[in-house]
């Protein structure tokens, strides 16, 4: 309870920021982002759209990885605004699907770029009970096994890029606290959640 009344009060901690950090704030001495590349997942809106705007305003360059094209171009549109010399590659991904990750990261790889900073930030959640095509409740589909995959398959590119810049790579992963709201029956809903597609 401490920790979250620390939280909402904006205590700073060890990093010297706060919850009411801007990500301006945290990224302004970060004069290395002109030389990255960062591939990050639900940039479309909220903190992956700020995360994306603030990155492109120090000059990294920018995969943002999608479900709605449309949407991802508006983001890319509105980067553009304020930031006309942002580099952006709009790519189709939808997380719920891991041969659509495979995909993904077969077609990033097919670019030659490097990747020096992965952001796990997309999320869904949904009061529906859906089924994805690989036979997996949709929620945990998209915000767990998904981003995984991702990662998994990504690993050796950024290792790669490690060692050939001198950039050490870096995977963040952002998620909320809504899980601790779970007060129902793990087993049953650890069954629904890997229900096999017959």
């Amino acid at each position: 309870m401490l920790e979250m009344v620390k939280y909402l009060a904006g205590s700073v901690g060890a990093s010297g920021f706060g919850s009411k950090s801007t990500a301006e704030e945290v990224t302004e001495h970060c004069h290395h982002l002109r030389s990255i590349t960062a591939i990050i997942t639900g940039a479309t809106s909220g903190i992956g759209a700020e995360t994306a705007r603030v990155l492109a305003k120090h000059g990294a360059r920018l995969v943002l990885p999608t479900r709605s094209l449309k949407a991802a171009e508006e983001t890319k549109a509105s980067i553009l605004t304020e930031n006309p010399e942002s580099k952006i590659i709009i790519m189709s991904l939808d997380l719920s699907s891991l041969d659509s990750v495979r995909r993904f990261v077969a077609e990033f790889e097919s670019l030659n770029l490097p990747l020096n900073l992965l952001i796990n930030n997309a999320g869904k959640f949904s009061y529906d009970h859906a089924i994805s095509e690989d036979g997996v409740e949709m929620t945990f589909a998209t915000n767990y096994l998904g981003h995984f995959l991702l990662t998994k398959l990504l690993l050796s590119k950024m290792a790669t890029t490690a060692k050939d810049s001198g950039i050490q790579g870096r995977i963040v992963n952002v998620s909320s606290g809504i899980h601790s709201w779970f007060s129902g029956d793990m087993i049953g809903y650890l069954a629904l959640i890997t229900t096999n597609k017959r």
